[in-house]
C-alpha cells in the first residue's frame, strides 16, 4: 500500500515540476474538464458558511471556484504530494493546506462537506477494495455530505493502466453506509460522481 501513495505522490510531483501550476499538472486535458468537474461536485449542496474538506486538493483551485459561488466557505486541502501543497501555499497563504494522506492518517475534526476529486484513478490493481475503504474514510469524517468523482467503466474510450470503477457497483457500496446516495453520470462519458449524504434532504 505504502508503494502505491509513494509512486502517486512521485508522479504528481514530477507533473508540477513540469507544468507548474496548470490544470496538466493535475492531470487534466484541459481547464474545461477540471471546471466541469468542478462544478458537478459543487452541486452537492449549498456551501455556504459549511466547512469543506478536500481530499487531493493539488492547487486548491477548487477553493477559487466555491469562492466565486458561495459565501465563507472554510477550506482545508489535503494532497499526498509535497510539490502540490507547496505551490498552493504560495497560491493560497491564506488557507489550511497540509500534506497528508488520510487513508493512513485521518483528520481529528470532522467537516460538513468532504470531496474528493480524481484520486482514485492510479491505485494500481487494489484499486476497488482501496476505493471503498476511502468512501467510507471519508463518510466517517463529513457531517452532511460526501462528494466524490471516478472514472467510469462505462467508458467506451479507457487508457491502460487507470482504475475505471463501475458505477453501479459504487453506488450499491455507498447504500450500504447511507440511503441518502445520488448518483451523476449525465456530463461526461467516462465519469461519474456521486453524492453521498448523511441524513435526508440534505441537498
Amino acid at each position: 500500500m505504502d508503494t502505491i501513495f509513494k509512486t502517486i505522490d512521485e508522479y504528481y510531483d514530477k507533473l508540477v515540476k513540469t507544468y507548474g501550476h496548470d490544470p496538466k499538472a493535475c492531470d487534466y486535458g484541459h481547464t474545461q474538464s477540471q471546471q466541469i468537474k468542478f462544478r458537478v461536485l459543487s452541486s452537492c449542496t449549498d456551501f455556504k458558511d459549511k466547512s469543506v474538506l478536500d481530499i487531493g486538493c493539488g492547487f486548491a483551485d477548487y477553493y477559487d471556484f466555491l469562492s466565486q459561488k458561495f459565501d465563507s466557505v472554510a477550506y482545508h486541502g489535503v494532497d499526498i504530494s509535497t510539490a502540490m501543497i507547496g505551490e498552493a501555499r504560495k497560491l493560497h497563504p491564506e488557507l489550511s493546506l497540509e500534506v497528508k494522506n488520510v487513508f493512513e492518517s485521518k483528520p481529528s475534526e470532522t467537516y460538513d462537506i468532504v470531496t474528493a476529486n480524481g484520486i482514485f484513478y492510479l491505485l494500481g490493481a487494489d484499486a476497488w477494495e482501496l476505493m471503498k475503504q476511502f468512501i467510507n474514510r471519508m463518510f466517517e469524517m463529513a457531517n452532511v455530505v460526501v462528494a466524490f468523482n471516478s472514472l467510469s467503466s462505462w467508458a467506451t474510450d479507457k487508457e491502460p493502466h487507470e482504475f475505471y470503477a463501475d458505477p453501479a457497483a459504487t453506488l450499491a457500496y455507498c447504500r450500504t453506509l447511507s440511503p441518502w446516495v445520488q448518483l451523476r453520470h449525465d456530463y461526461h462519458s467516462r465519469d461519474f460522481s456521486i453524492f453521498l449524504y448523511k441524513n435526508q434532504n440534505q441537498n
